[in-house]
């Protein structure tokens, strides 16, 4: 039962940072509550962006929620991989709200010409997300990692992985990435992605992800599962988050996660 719709959670209250750094605060990172799925929201002044969009039938409870936080417009609307509960709520978040830019995978995939439809339809533009991809605003960066190689039989290593520093903290949001494509993450960016501030979770704590070597190197002070507390997170997973010490917040347990 959730004794709690939102946690909100003071960054200075668990990292060290400069009075400079917490005075130029401007985001608010968002991960709603909606089951099995993922949708991320990055709050900003001027700035709205949306990391997928849960399925479709928790479409209505994202759009209630951006509505009760006053956002008519989403800048950039990311969808990190062709699984619905990434992206089901699209088509209704278009409806409902004005998208100016929708990124999506570049590879082959049934769905990508009918989410590109979609777009057209409500005049949103739409771009592939290519090696280079990245949105750079003031106080926020974030750069996709694109996978080597299309993989036909699992689109969730096909994810695109999202390396953010958003109020100067480093965020990972990390799709829905299986063990294999972890180590080809791990591979290339170990540097960049090592001793990350908060850490979404690969696959909603399922133990296809969050290998022993993939966390020891992320390395996270918070740890964020988006899940519904019934398919995972398991076990195994959790045993392992415990072993490095990192905060663990479940949306299956906390509701709405608020990072300001």
């Amino acid at each position: 039962m959730k004794k709690l719709k939102k946690i909100f959670i003071v960054m200075i209250c668990i990292l060290i940072f400069t009075s400079k750094v917490y005075a130029n605060e401007k985001y608010e990172v968002h991960f709603l509550d909606t089951g099995q799925s993922d949708c991320i929201l990055i709050k900003g002044n001027n700035l709205n962006i949306l990391i997928d969009t849960g399925t479709e039938l928790t479409s209505h409870k994202v759009i209630r929620y951006l509505n009760k936080e006053r956002i008519s417009k989403i800048n950039y609307l990311i969808i990190t991989h062709y699984h619905d509960d990434h992206y089901g709520g699209l088509e209704k978040i278009l409806k409902a709200k004005k998208v100016e830019k929708l990124y999506i995978p570049a590879h082959a995939d049934p769905m990508r010409d009918i989410i590109y439809k979609y777009a057209y339809l409500s005049c949103a533009q739409v771009k592939y997300i290519a090696e280079n991809f990245s949105i750079t605003k003031d106080g926020i960066n974030i750069n996709g990692i694109v996978a080597d190689e299309y993989q036909r039989n699992i689109e969730n290593n096909n994810s695109i992985v999202l390396l953010g520093k958003v109020n100067n903290n480093k965020y990972l949001f990390s799709a829905d990435i299986e063990n294999e494509r972890e180590k080809e993450v791990i591979n290339k960016y170990k540097s960049e992605i090592n001793n990350c501030d908060v850490l979404k979770i690969p696959h909603h704590g399922l133990n296809t992800s969050c290998s022993e070597e993939f966390l020891n190197v992320v390395n996270p002070k918070i740890s964020i599962i988006t899940c519904n507390g019934k398919e995972s997170p398991q076990k195994e997973v959790l045993d392992r988050l415990k072993k490095i010490n990192t905060t663990i917040l479940r949306t299956d347990l906390n509701g709405n996660i608020v990072i300001k």
